[in-house]
């Protein structure tokens, strides 16, 4: 809930200047303006959450995604967080040149262009099928190293 401006003040600590770039600029105005009180599947619709979870649920589905996460290449792990930890209050034209430097960080340190490669010389990017079980196949791409 974004209270401040029911109590005569703005929201501080980047809740005004970040509100608009997560969640839209019209979602942004909702949700500061009207000082309402949101439930889970409310925050997650409006893109101030990740994901709405009963509390029994968190424990597995975070457990899966770390493990998920965990068998991506560290380095572009890396430089994915460090991109989007950066891009967050620059100008679009200041974030597209850093995306450019995190990008070629990753591709620099990681197998990436030897599993495009492969990808491209097998037209995997063309298969339709490949398109729907992409969760799976990037899993299996995991092997080319």
């Amino acid at each position: 809930m974004q209270m401040e401006v029911g109590m005569g003040i703005l929201p501080c600590g980047g809740g005004a200047s970040r509100m608009a770039r997560q969640t839209g600029l019209g979602r942004a105005l909702e949700i500061i303006l009207s000082a309402q009180d949101y439930d889970a599947d409310d925050a997650e619709r409006m893109g101030t959450i990740n994901k709405a979870l009963e509390p029994e649920e968190i424990d597995e589905y975070v457990d899966k995604l770390a493990q998920r996460i965990a068998q991506f290449p560290s380095e572009s792990i890396n430089a994915c967080k460090q991109m989007v930890y950066e891009s967050i209050d620059k100008p679009i034209e200041e974030a597209l040149k850093a995306e450019a430097y995190w990008l070629y960080q990753a591709t620099s340190k990681t197998p990436a262009v030897k599993r495009f490669t492969i990808a491209d010389e097998q037209g995997l990017e063309h298969d339709i099928e490949n398109q729907r079980n992409w969760s799976e196949l990037v899993m299996k791409v995991q092997e080319i190293n």
